[in-house]
């Protein structure tokens, strides 16, 4: 347990959500190679991260090497090696996805949300409602929960906080891609599914459980989030479909209401999500 302790003691400073993911992903490491990190070779560590059949899996595992064996001062030539060969692996998957992309209506993508919902699947659920209501990039969904409004202190972070009492959520936005034309947003969240499984998810996480981690890689969120999107299309697809449906149905209003959430001027928004679905 010395390497695990002398490795989360290199996280001094992170957010309590980079700790956990880096937690998460240490001990699924630890795991795998059945010893500390460090006494295995970079070779053997290779080729037990490459028995996981995700690409960007093995990125996560590589990460954790590469970071294990910087702090021990080991050399980790190998192991950025096989993190870039990996790269190309992640951009031909997400190209053969792309190829056979047909996008769904929003009825699918509504569908889908009661779906997770009935399922369970808290962190889905969370992120998909936040796409479609708010119209979201991949970046905003990186946020910290919490159930306490002073806890809120730094401004260059995201922030979801639960007020049990008032049974609301108050989602912050001060990191995101154009904070510094349209400023720090702010949602208020009533919706009472939203409430549960923000709660559910909150549960996860203070028990320390895999069900509290929205993005396992904080380098890699927008694979994570387009993993848990409809049938995989990702933020870009939901937004476009969102335009499509209010455009050919004339609601000029709810366009606004996109083009404001987003932090986006309108006709840029129609201009760079061309609405032919085909």
């Amino acid at each position: 347990m010395a390497e695990f302790k002398s490795f989360m003691d290199t996280l001094e400073g992170k957010s309590k959500h980079t700790k956990d993911t880096y937690r998460i992903q240490y001990n699924k490491l630890r795991k795998m190679v059945d010893v500390d990190i460090a006494d295995v070779s970079q070779k053997k560590l290779i080729q037990i991260i490459s028995q996981q059949t995700n690409p960007n899996q093995q990125q996560s595992s590589i990460n954790i090497a590469v970071l294990v064996r910087r702090m021990n001062k080991l050399p980790t030539n190998e192991l950025e090696d096989k993190r870039e060969e990996n790269k190309k692996e992640v951009a031909k998957q997400v190209k053969r996805v792309n190829e056979s992309l047909v996008l769904p209506t929003l009825n699918d993508l509504e569908e889908y949300l009661e779906y997770l919902y009935a399922n369970n699947q808290w962190t889905d659920y969370i992120i998909n409602y936040l796409l479609l209501e708010y119209q979201v990039r991949n970046k905003d969904l990186n946020f910290t929960i919490t159930t306490r409004k002073k806890d809120m202190t730094d401004k260059n972070k995201n922030y979801m906080w639960l007020d049990v009492r008032q049974k609301k959520a108050l989602y912050v936005r001060r990191d995101y891609k154009t904070e510094k034309t349209y400023g720090e947003k702010q949602h208020v969240i009533t919706d009472k599914e939203f409430i549960v499984a923000l709660k559910r998810v909150l549960s996860c996480q203070k028990h320390n459980e895999d069900c509290g981690v929205f993005i396992p890689n904080e380098n890699q969120v927008g694979y994570y989030i387009q993993k848990a999107t409809y049938k995989g299309i990702g933020e870009g697809a939901y937004l476009k479909i969102l335009i499509n449906a209010h455009k050919n149905g004339g609601n000029i209003q709810k366009l606004r209401e996109i083009s404001h959430n987003r932090g986006s001027d309108l006709n840029t928004l129609l201009s760079n999500y061309d609405i032919d679905l085909k």
